[in-house]
């Protein structure tokens, strides 16, 4: 199932939102939005491009997992967009 299928169904987005506001769910997000990779592995001084591109990947798709599941308890969620490569020049 993807998020197109899940917020056709109301029951479902109902009891995810039932689930969210449980204070025990509140605290776990909040633990795990302190636990985000970037805070815990720190990138060395002088590493190399590709070690940031690895750790900005892992940050990024930490970030879009939570995202994720908070609109899971959303009628019109706010999905995570993907940044669109244009290879301008400006982008340097």
């Amino acid at each position: 199932m993807n998020i197109t299928e899940w917020t056709a169904r109301p029951a479902l987005i109902e009891q995810a939102a039932q689930l969210q506001r449980l204070t025990t769910y509140q605290q776990m997000m909040g633990v795990m939005r302190e636990e985000m990779p970037l805070s815990k592995i720190p990138i060395p001084l002088g590493s190399n491009s590709n070690d940031y591109a690895y750790a900005y990947g892992m940050q990024a798709g930490y970030e879009y997992a939570l995202k994720m599941l908070k609109s899971l308890g959303e009628t019109t969620p706010e999905l995570p967009q993907e940044p669109e490569s244009t290879f301008s020049i400006n982008n340097l």
